[in-house]
């Protein structure tokens, strides 16, 4: 390697990792989080699992499982600001992923409510002299709902704002209907029967509630809301599986894993400082730069670390010295032929990487199978371990190569292996 490039290669990597320490690290000062997204196995929350089922169809499309993760998410998290987590698992599948909240029952009946509102009205049957419902507007038509409040009784309800097809049916309904009820219905519940007092145009209205006391309103008009502006579903879903992880039982994870993975850094670096001394010691920065380089990858791609994560993580420590090691063997071996210092170690990087190349590019394939073939939990696995080979081959190849020239422009003797 040149003299020049690689004293400045040295400088950026140095640049790289004490930048890495600051973003990772510095939240911590202000009393904040380190900005990475932790599964429900490392805190606490609601897990779910649902079965979209159609009864015309085995297997539900793409483009229809996509239309149900986003009027799940909008149910969910209609403000944006909550992590949760919301995968597709196989054909008709969802996996709900709600951290730090317990309660079951309210998770549940957001994702298995249809969501299906209807305005009807009284209809005469001449033939059987029935009066029946007629459906005369769903809420399809609904483009934006808010919970606003009475000026005079200060309780709330649900204003709604209809598209233009659906003003036009409202104004023609309310017209025929004057002084007469229509009557609201929610997943073929009535939850309002207003009378109309006058001719409604401009596709806008209000839907009061029947709860008498006003925190009750309020709740059943956000909540409404919510429903509203989130779309329906077309079909119940099934729900096959829901529990939740408490606060104790992550947070034991969490500092069980944290363990893990410092025992496992600490018994690698001192193996590698053991038998390859000075070089050992370099491969034990790099190992370190590796660490933070990926842990900055998990927090700017916003990935969920799991227990399957920190597991590909663990692993991925070990392989990661795995390259170090080939190149510091076969440096050992052009040193044992008689070749200068200089030339061992152009030798060593050389004809290492190919062997390296094709151990990482297997690893990668593997960890590509099981990401596109895996459950998630397996997917969260192959995820760490396909980037922890993909920064393992960049810090072996470049971090550690980097810093041995550079010791060696230093001092040939300091890297040399008896």
């Amino acid at each position: 390697m040149d003299r020049r490039f690689t004293k400045i290669f040295a400088i950026v990597i140095v640049v790289l990792k004490l930048y890495f320490i600051f973003h990772l690290f510095y939240p911590l000062v202000k009393n904040e989080r380190i900005p990475i997204k932790l599964g429900l196995d490392l805190r606490y929350g609601i897990h779910i699992m649902l079965e979209m089922y159609d009864p015309s169809k085995k297997i539900l499309t793409d483009t229809e499982m996509r239309q149900i993760i986003g009027i799940l998410e909008k149910r969910l998290n209609p403000t944006g600001t909550y992590e949760i987590v919301i995968q597709q698992a196989g054909n008709n599948r969802v996996i709900i992923e709600i951290p730090e909240i317990t309660d079951t029952a309210e998770a549940l009946e957001r994702v298995t409510k249809v969501g299906k509102l209807e305005f009807k009205v009284d209809e005469y049957d001449p033939n059987t002299g029935i009066l029946k419902k007629k459906t005369v507007l769903t809420g399809d038509r609904i483009i934006r709902a808010t919970v606003e409040y009475d000026p005079n009784t200060h309780y709330p309800h649900v204003a709604f704002t209809l598209d233009a097809e659906g003003a036009k049916i409202f104004e023609q309904v309310t017209r025929d209907y004057l002084q007469k009820p229509i009557y609201i219905y929610f997943d073929n519940k009535e939850i309002s029967a207003p009378i109309v007092q006058s001719v409604i145009a401009g596709g806008s209205g209000i839907i009061t509630l029947g709860a008498k006391d006003k925190e009750e309103a309020l709740k059943e008009a956000r909540e409404l809301a919510i429903y509203l502006n989130a779309g329906k579903l077309d079909y119940p879903p099934k729900v096959l599986e829901a529990y939740t992880i408490g606060p104790t039982l992550g947070e034991k994870h969490l500092k069980k894993s944290l363990e893990a993975g410092f025992i496992a850094l600490v018994t690698v670096g001192i193996f590698m400082i053991f038998f390859y001394r000075i070089p050992g010691l370099v491969a034990v920065f790099a190992l370190i730069f590796y660490g933070l380089l990926f842990v900055w990858i998990i927090s700017i791609s916003n990935t969920v670390l799991t227990l399957g994560s920190i597991a590909g993580i663990i692993l991925s420590i070990g392989m990661a010295v795995d390259a170090n090691i080939l190149i510091f063997e076969r440096f050992k071996e052009e040193l044992r032929s008689g070749k200068p210092t200089n030339t061992s170690l152009d030798l060593a990087f050389a004809r290492s990487f190919d062997t390296i190349l094709d151990s990482h590019l297997t690893t990668i394939l593997a960890a590509l199978v099981l990401i596109i073939f895996g459950t998630p939990t397996i997917q969260g696995f192959a995820f760490a371990l396909l980037w922890g080979n993909v920064v393992s081959f960049f810090t072996a190849i470049y971090v550690t190569k980097t810093i041995i020239y550079l010791l060696f422009y230093i001092n040939p003797k300091i890297v040399e292996l008896k």
